[in-house]
Protein backbone atom coordinates (compact mmCIF):
# COMPACT_ATOMS: atom_id res chain seq x y z
CA UNK A 1 0.00 0.00 0.00
CA UNK A 2 1.03 3.78 -0.76
CA UNK A 3 1.65 6.66 2.28
CA UNK A 4 0.75 10.33 2.09
CA UNK A 5 1.91 12.45 4.64
CA UNK A 6 -0.69 15.03 5.66
CA UNK A 7 1.29 18.11 5.64
CA UNK A 8 1.14 20.59 8.56
CA UNK A 9 -1.35 23.86 8.30
CA UNK A 10 1.39 26.13 8.72
CA UNK A 11 3.53 24.22 5.41
CA UNK A 12 0.37 23.81 3.42
CA UNK A 13 -0.32 27.70 3.97
CA UNK A 14 3.08 29.20 3.03
CA UNK A 15 2.84 27.35 -0.37
CA UNK A 16 0.73 29.22 -3.82
CA UNK A 17 -3.06 29.02 -3.54
CA UNK A 18 -3.96 26.18 -6.04
CA UNK A 19 -6.41 27.59 -7.98
CA UNK A 20 -9.96 26.15 -7.91
CA UNK A 21 -12.17 27.47 -11.12
CA UNK A 22 -15.49 29.01 -10.43
CA UNK A 23 -17.82 25.42 -10.53
CA UNK A 24 -20.35 25.70 -13.46
CA UNK A 25 -23.57 23.06 -13.62
CA UNK A 26 -22.98 20.23 -16.30
CA UNK A 27 -25.97 18.51 -15.29
CA UNK A 28 -28.71 17.15 -12.61
CA UNK A 29 -31.08 14.99 -11.49
CA UNK A 30 -34.47 14.18 -8.83
CA UNK A 31 -34.13 10.92 -6.93
CA UNK A 32 -37.38 9.82 -5.87
CA UNK A 33 -38.32 6.60 -3.68
CA UNK A 34 -37.11 3.32 -5.14
CA UNK A 35 -33.83 4.78 -6.94
CA UNK A 36 -36.43 6.38 -9.83
CA UNK A 37 -33.92 8.80 -10.84
CA UNK A 38 -35.69 11.38 -13.12
CA UNK A 39 -33.27 13.85 -15.13
CA UNK A 40 -34.87 17.57 -14.05
CA UNK A 41 -35.45 19.62 -11.68
CA UNK A 42 -38.45 18.27 -10.19
CA UNK A 43 -37.21 17.96 -6.73
CA UNK A 44 -35.49 21.66 -6.42
CA UNK A 45 -37.65 23.13 -4.02
CA UNK A 46 -38.26 27.19 -3.09
CA UNK A 47 -37.10 28.36 -0.70
CA UNK A 48 -38.93 30.65 2.32
CA UNK A 49 -38.06 32.07 5.20
CA UNK A 50 -38.74 29.55 8.50
CA UNK A 51 -40.66 31.41 11.31
CA UNK A 52 -38.85 31.52 14.77
CA UNK A 53 -40.27 29.40 17.33
CA UNK A 54 -40.76 26.65 14.81
CA UNK A 55 -39.95 23.06 16.51
CA UNK A 56 -37.45 21.24 14.84
CA UNK A 57 -38.49 17.92 16.73
CA UNK A 58 -41.99 18.14 15.30
CA UNK A 59 -42.64 14.74 13.88
CA UNK A 60 -39.90 12.85 15.05
CA UNK A 61 -41.68 10.01 16.66
CA UNK A 62 -42.22 8.25 13.42
CA UNK A 63 -38.75 9.34 11.95
CA UNK A 64 -36.57 6.71 11.03
CA UNK A 65 -33.95 7.59 9.17
CA UNK A 66 -32.08 4.93 6.36
CA UNK A 67 -29.09 4.42 8.27
CA UNK A 68 -30.58 2.96 11.04
CA UNK A 69 -32.33 0.93 9.29
CA UNK A 70 -29.31 -0.45 6.72
CA UNK A 71 -26.06 0.86 8.20
CA UNK A 72 -23.77 -0.52 5.83
CA UNK A 73 -25.97 0.38 2.70
CA UNK A 74 -23.83 1.94 0.09
CA UNK A 75 -24.81 6.12 1.15
CA UNK A 76 -24.33 7.11 -2.52
CA UNK A 77 -24.46 4.70 -5.39
CA UNK A 78 -22.62 6.19 -8.69
CA UNK A 79 -25.38 4.98 -10.80
CA UNK A 80 -27.62 7.60 -10.69
CA UNK A 81 -24.48 10.42 -11.24
CA UNK A 82 -22.95 8.76 -13.87
CA UNK A 83 -26.52 8.14 -15.71
CA UNK A 84 -27.07 12.00 -15.28
CA UNK A 85 -23.86 13.07 -16.86
CA UNK A 86 -24.50 10.32 -19.95
CA UNK A 87 -27.82 12.03 -20.32
CA UNK A 88 -26.63 15.19 -20.38
CA UNK A 89 -23.57 15.02 -22.32
CA UNK A 90 -25.00 12.88 -24.39
CA UNK A 91 -22.47 11.56 -27.49
CA UNK A 92 -20.94 15.07 -27.60
CA UNK A 93 -18.03 13.34 -29.46
CA UNK A 94 -14.86 13.51 -27.99
CA UNK A 95 -16.81 15.20 -24.28
CA UNK A 96 -13.81 16.63 -22.19
CA UNK A 97 -12.86 13.92 -19.70
CA UNK A 98 -12.36 14.84 -15.94
CA UNK A 99 -10.06 12.86 -13.76
CA UNK A 100 -11.99 12.82 -10.84
CA UNK A 101 -15.89 11.95 -10.54
CA UNK A 102 -17.01 11.61 -6.88
CA UNK A 103 -19.97 13.01 -4.63
CA UNK A 104 -19.51 16.29 -2.83
CA UNK A 105 -19.05 14.09 0.51
CA UNK A 106 -15.80 12.64 -0.17
CA UNK A 107 -14.15 16.39 -1.10
CA UNK A 108 -15.85 17.67 1.53
CA UNK A 109 -13.40 14.76 3.88
CA UNK A 110 -10.52 15.30 2.07
CA UNK A 111 -10.91 19.43 2.54
CA UNK A 112 -11.23 19.41 5.75
CA UNK A 113 -8.22 17.09 6.66
CA UNK A 114 -5.20 19.22 7.46
CA UNK A 115 -7.46 20.42 10.31
CA UNK A 116 -8.74 16.80 11.41
CA UNK A 117 -7.25 15.41 14.00
CA UNK A 118 -9.68 13.08 15.45
CA UNK A 119 -12.16 11.66 12.52
CA UNK A 120 -11.17 8.48 10.70
CA UNK A 121 -12.26 8.94 6.73
CA UNK A 122 -12.33 5.71 3.82
CA UNK A 123 -13.36 6.11 0.27
CA UNK A 124 -13.27 3.48 -2.69
CA UNK A 125 -11.40 4.65 -5.82
CA UNK A 126 -11.28 3.11 -9.40
CA UNK A 127 -9.50 4.25 -12.27
CA UNK A 128 -11.54 3.94 -15.86
CA UNK A 129 -10.19 5.25 -19.24
CA UNK A 130 -7.85 8.09 -17.61
CA UNK A 131 -10.54 9.01 -15.13
CA UNK A 132 -10.80 8.18 -11.46
CA UNK A 133 -13.90 7.65 -9.61
CA UNK A 134 -14.22 8.49 -5.99
CA UNK A 135 -16.59 6.17 -4.08
CA UNK A 136 -18.72 7.10 -0.67
CA UNK A 137 -17.74 4.70 1.90
CA UNK A 138 -18.62 4.39 5.50
CA UNK A 139 -15.73 3.84 8.10
CA UNK A 140 -16.62 0.71 10.61
CA UNK A 141 -17.19 4.02 13.35
CA UNK A 142 -19.90 5.21 11.02
CA UNK A 143 -21.84 2.18 11.13
CA UNK A 144 -21.81 1.67 14.08
CA UNK A 145 -23.15 4.69 14.91
CA UNK A 146 -26.13 4.43 12.39
CA UNK A 147 -26.41 1.25 14.27
CA UNK A 148 -27.11 2.82 17.54
CA UNK A 149 -27.21 6.54 16.89
CA UNK A 150 -26.62 8.62 20.14
CA UNK A 151 -29.82 10.40 21.13
CA UNK A 152 -28.70 13.31 20.24
CA UNK A 153 -27.30 12.35 16.99
CA UNK A 154 -30.93 11.29 15.79
CA UNK A 155 -32.48 14.66 17.32
CA UNK A 156 -29.70 16.61 15.24
CA UNK A 157 -30.25 14.49 12.14
CA UNK A 158 -34.36 14.98 12.18
CA UNK A 159 -33.71 18.69 13.11
CA UNK A 160 -31.91 19.44 9.93
CA UNK A 161 -34.66 17.48 7.78
CA UNK A 162 -37.11 19.66 9.94
CA UNK A 163 -35.69 22.77 8.98
CA UNK A 164 -35.79 22.09 5.52
CA UNK A 165 -39.59 21.45 5.53
CA UNK A 166 -40.05 24.62 7.24
CA UNK A 167 -37.49 26.87 4.93
CA UNK A 168 -39.16 25.23 1.64
CA UNK A 169 -42.27 25.68 -0.66
CA UNK A 170 -43.89 22.09 -1.18
CA UNK A 171 -43.75 21.03 -4.59
CA UNK A 172 -47.10 22.11 -6.45
CA UNK A 173 -49.05 19.01 -6.89
CA UNK A 174 -51.55 18.50 -9.74
CA UNK A 175 -54.06 16.34 -7.56
CA UNK A 176 -54.42 19.05 -4.93
CA UNK A 177 -56.77 21.75 -5.72
CA UNK A 178 -56.37 23.62 -2.47
CA UNK A 179 -53.30 25.63 -3.72
CA UNK A 180 -51.35 24.91 -0.55
CA UNK A 181 -49.09 21.92 -2.17
CA UNK A 182 -48.61 18.94 -0.41
CA UNK A 183 -49.18 19.95 3.40
CA UNK A 184 -47.07 22.80 3.62
CA UNK A 185 -44.88 22.78 7.24
CA UNK A 186 -46.42 19.14 8.10
CA UNK A 187 -44.73 17.60 4.89
CA UNK A 188 -43.30 14.53 6.72
CA UNK A 189 -39.57 14.13 6.42
CA UNK A 190 -38.70 12.19 3.29
CA UNK A 191 -34.81 10.92 2.95
CA UNK A 192 -35.85 9.20 -0.58
CA UNK A 193 -36.42 12.86 -2.63
CA UNK A 194 -33.52 14.53 -3.26
CA UNK A 195 -32.24 16.59 -5.64
CA UNK A 196 -28.77 16.72 -7.26
CA UNK A 197 -26.45 18.76 -9.16
CA UNK A 198 -23.78 17.91 -10.85
CA UNK A 199 -20.99 20.89 -11.31
CA UNK A 200 -17.24 20.76 -13.71
CA UNK A 201 -14.47 22.77 -12.29
CA UNK A 202 -10.76 22.45 -12.76
CA UNK A 203 -8.25 22.34 -9.51
CA UNK A 204 -4.42 23.16 -10.74
CA UNK A 205 -4.13 20.81 -13.55
CA UNK A 206 -7.16 18.25 -12.81
CA UNK A 207 -10.88 18.35 -14.04
CA UNK A 208 -13.19 17.41 -11.38
CA UNK A 209 -16.70 16.24 -12.12
CA UNK A 210 -19.00 16.41 -8.28
CA UNK A 211 -22.41 15.87 -7.86
CA UNK A 212 -23.94 17.44 -4.59
CA UNK A 213 -27.36 17.26 -2.87
CA UNK A 214 -29.06 20.57 -2.58
CA UNK A 215 -31.57 21.71 -0.32
CA UNK A 216 -33.52 24.78 -2.62
CA UNK A 217 -32.93 27.80 -4.07
CA UNK A 218 -34.11 31.25 -4.78
CA UNK A 219 -34.58 33.21 -7.68
CA UNK A 220 -31.38 35.76 -8.20
CA UNK A 221 -32.19 39.41 -6.91
CA UNK A 222 -33.12 41.61 -10.56
CA UNK A 223 -33.26 38.32 -12.65
CA UNK A 224 -35.94 37.72 -15.01
CA UNK A 225 -36.42 34.13 -12.92
CA UNK A 226 -34.52 31.83 -14.86
CA UNK A 227 -31.13 32.54 -12.65
CA UNK A 228 -31.28 30.41 -9.76
CA UNK A 229 -28.67 30.84 -6.62
CA UNK A 230 -28.56 27.63 -4.58
CA UNK A 231 -29.26 27.66 -0.57
CA UNK A 232 -27.48 25.34 1.70
CA UNK A 233 -29.78 24.79 4.94
CA UNK A 234 -27.92 24.39 8.08
CA UNK A 235 -29.01 24.45 11.99
CA UNK A 236 -27.17 24.85 15.32
CA UNK A 237 -27.42 25.32 19.02
CA UNK A 238 -27.98 28.96 20.02
CA UNK A 239 -23.99 30.43 20.71
CA UNK A 240 -24.15 31.49 24.51
CA UNK A 241 -21.00 30.75 25.76
CA UNK A 242 -16.91 31.91 24.41
CA UNK A 243 -16.78 27.98 23.79
CA UNK A 244 -20.19 27.80 21.51
CA UNK A 245 -18.80 30.65 19.30
CA UNK A 246 -15.08 28.89 19.33
CA UNK A 247 -17.10 25.47 18.18
CA UNK A 248 -19.09 26.84 16.20
CA UNK A 249 -16.18 29.08 13.71
CA UNK A 250 -13.69 26.69 14.21
CA UNK A 251 -15.53 23.63 13.68
CA UNK A 252 -18.64 24.38 11.68
CA UNK A 253 -18.72 27.37 10.07
CA UNK A 254 -15.39 25.59 8.57
CA UNK A 255 -17.69 22.40 7.59
CA UNK A 256 -20.12 24.81 5.91
CA UNK A 257 -17.55 26.34 3.92
CA UNK A 258 -16.01 23.71 2.51
CA UNK A 259 -19.47 22.38 1.34
CA UNK A 260 -20.48 24.96 -0.45
CA UNK A 261 -17.68 26.62 -1.70
CA UNK A 262 -17.04 22.82 -3.95
CA UNK A 263 -20.14 23.63 -5.59
CA UNK A 264 -20.22 27.12 -5.82
CA UNK A 265 -23.14 27.81 -3.35
CA UNK A 266 -23.40 30.73 -3.06
CA UNK A 267 -25.66 31.63 0.38
CA UNK A 268 -26.18 29.44 3.52
CA UNK A 269 -29.15 30.09 6.00
CA UNK A 270 -28.38 28.28 9.32
CA UNK A 271 -31.09 27.85 12.25
CA UNK A 272 -29.78 28.52 16.05
CA UNK A 273 -32.46 26.94 17.83
CA UNK A 274 -32.28 26.71 21.90
CA UNK A 275 -32.26 22.90 23.54
CA UNK A 276 -35.70 22.31 23.52
CA UNK A 277 -35.42 22.51 19.68
CA UNK A 278 -36.86 25.31 18.75
CA UNK A 279 -35.94 28.15 16.23
CA UNK A 280 -34.34 31.06 18.01
CA UNK A 281 -32.70 33.06 15.59
CA UNK A 282 -32.29 32.68 11.71
CA UNK A 283 -28.47 34.04 10.32
CA UNK A 284 -27.34 34.31 6.24
CA UNK A 285 -24.06 33.81 5.86
CA UNK A 286 -22.31 34.62 2.20
CA UNK A 287 -19.93 31.96 1.44
CA UNK A 288 -17.16 34.00 -0.16
CA UNK A 289 -17.03 36.23 3.09
CA UNK A 290 -16.98 33.11 5.54
CA UNK A 291 -13.22 32.52 5.60
CA UNK A 292 -12.81 36.19 6.98
CA UNK A 293 -14.70 35.18 10.40
CA UNK A 294 -12.68 32.57 10.88
CA UNK A 295 -9.14 34.02 9.93
CA UNK A 296 -8.03 32.93 13.63
CA UNK A 297 -9.11 28.84 13.22
CA UNK A 298 -8.31 28.14 9.41
CA UNK A 299 -7.36 29.03 5.81
CA UNK A 300 -8.85 28.46 3.00
CA UNK A 301 -5.29 28.08 1.15
CA UNK A 302 -4.35 24.87 3.81
CA UNK A 303 -7.55 23.29 2.35
CA UNK A 304 -7.13 23.80 -1.02
CA UNK A 305 -3.76 22.73 -1.31
CA UNK A 306 -3.66 19.08 0.79
CA UNK A 307 -7.22 18.97 -1.20
CA UNK A 308 -4.49 19.16 -4.62
CA UNK A 309 -1.58 17.62 -3.38
CA UNK A 310 -3.77 14.65 -2.17
CA UNK A 311 -5.73 14.33 -5.70
CA UNK A 312 -2.43 14.46 -7.60
CA UNK A 313 -0.93 11.92 -5.07
CA UNK A 314 -4.11 9.12 -5.84
CA UNK A 315 -4.28 10.36 -9.62
CA UNK A 316 -0.43 9.09 -10.32
CA UNK A 317 -0.81 5.94 -8.49
CA UNK A 318 -4.80 4.22 -9.24
CA UNK A 319 -3.47 2.11 -11.97
CA UNK A 320 -6.07 1.53 -14.64
CA UNK A 321 -9.07 -1.29 -13.96
CA UNK A 322 -7.99 -1.80 -10.29
CA UNK A 323 -10.20 -0.60 -6.67
CA UNK A 324 -8.49 0.60 -3.86
CA UNK A 325 -9.42 1.88 -0.63
CA UNK A 326 -8.26 5.52 0.72
CA UNK A 327 -8.28 5.42 4.44
CA UNK A 328 -6.96 8.63 6.38
CA UNK A 329 -5.06 7.50 9.76
CA UNK A 330 -5.36 10.97 11.86
CA UNK A 331 -3.12 8.81 14.94
CA UNK A 332 -0.48 8.62 12.26
CA UNK A 333 -1.47 12.08 10.24
CA UNK A 334 -1.28 9.99 6.62
CA UNK A 335 -3.60 8.64 4.02
CA UNK A 336 -3.47 5.38 2.94
CA UNK A 337 -4.07 3.79 -0.81
CA UNK A 338 -4.34 -0.34 -0.50
CA UNK A 339 -5.34 -2.14 -3.46
CA UNK A 340 -8.65 -3.98 -2.49
CA UNK A 341 -10.13 -7.17 -3.13
CA UNK A 342 -13.74 -5.40 -3.44
CA UNK A 343 -15.42 -5.51 -6.83
CA UNK A 344 -15.85 -2.84 -9.07
CA UNK A 345 -18.37 -0.19 -8.34
CA UNK A 346 -18.71 0.91 -11.62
Amino acid sequence: SHRFSVPRAHQLSRQDRAALSQPREIAYFSKYADEDVRFDRSNLLVYKQAEVGANLLDGIEEYSSKDETDPTAPPAPLGPLLSALEHFQGDRGAKEQPHFVTFRNNLNKIMGTPYNSKNDWTFGVEKREGCVYLDVRRTQQDIESNRNPHENQRRGAFAGRRFEIYSTHPKPSSSDSSGSGQGGDQRKVNEDEEFCSISAMTLGDKGLVVAAEIDCYEAKDGSSGSEREYIELKTFRLLQREKDQFVFERFKLLAFWIQSFLVGTPKIVCAFRNDDFEIRKLQSFRVTEIPSFCRRHWDPVVCLNFTKALLDWIYERAEEGRVYRVTYIPRQHAVEMALSSEPSFL
